[in-house]
């Protein structure tokens, strides 16, 4: 079974000790890990009691060419032209987009990338590796959408001795999740108006709400998207 490590762009994440600071959550965020049957529950942070659940938009996953040709300037050539067919096979199709960098730590369009920045050589191997972004498919299973991902590649023209292979690791996406903000508010007011009749309270305060919309997984293509806050009720005080 593949896992999926979960990332999202968000800056800011709930924690337990809230005073912990976003940029040590962000960290922490980034390290989920999912697989099709189950969560690593161990990696995800609480979220808050208001949430919504959203289906992932987009599965990312690492693609990488291989090529073992003896010599160096035709195993260079092949995966040139491995680079080339592959950028051409995702511009022409709907639904894939391709990215340079780390997956899951940066992020580059792939018209800013030359070949040379990702062509690596050791040895009598030669290789680059790029980030394939595959749109979800309403229905579709994870296990289904990586197989698609598999056959997409396999049909690309194979140059010389060079071959492909994807990733391990998979990181799901949402695109516009400030789009939810204004639901999530909502849904907010109406859980401090709650806590104001069941306690009683003389004041609900709410922090955090500056934060961004963010995200984590709650299935293999579904998240748990929330705002991060801290909520304190003071009761009021007896006659």
């Amino acid at each position: 079974m593949r896992n999926i490590l979960i990332t999202t762009a968000m800056l800011a994440i709930f924690a337990g000790a809230f005073a912990s600071g976003p940029a040590a959550a962000q960290d922490q965020l980034q390290n989920i890990v999912v697989t099709a049957s189950r969560i690593d529950i161990d990696d995800l942070v609480a979220a808050p009691a208001i949430y919504r659940r959203v289906p992932a938009d987009f599965v990312q996953v690492e693609v990488v060419y291989q090529s073992g040709t003896r010599d160096a300037n035709e195993r260079r050539a092949e995966l040139s032209t491995m680079f080339d067919r592959l950028k051409k096979a995702v511009a022409d199709a709907e639904g894939y987009a391709l990215y340079g960098g780390t997956l899951g730590e940066s992020s580059a369009p792939i018209d800013t990338v030359l070949f040379g920045d990702v062509y690596s050589s050791y040895a009598t191997q030669g290789s680059f590796t790029l980030t394939l972004s595959v749109d979800t498919r309403e229905g579709e299973s994870f296990d289904k959408l990586m197989e698609r991902a598999a056959a997409f590649v396999k049909a690309i023209k194979v140059a010389g001795r060079a071959e492909a292979y994807l990733g391990d690791e998979q990181f799901l996406g949402a695109r516009h999740t400030d789009k939810h903000r204004e639901a999530l508010l909502s849904d907010l007011g109406a859980e401090v108006r709650m806590l104001e009749q069941v306690f009683g309270a003389s004041k609900v305060t709410v922090e955090g709400l500056e934060s961004r919309v963010i995200t984590q997984p709650s299935g293999p293509l579904e998240m748990e998207i929330f705002i991060p806050y801290k909520l304190t009720v003071v009761a009021q005080p007896g006659d």
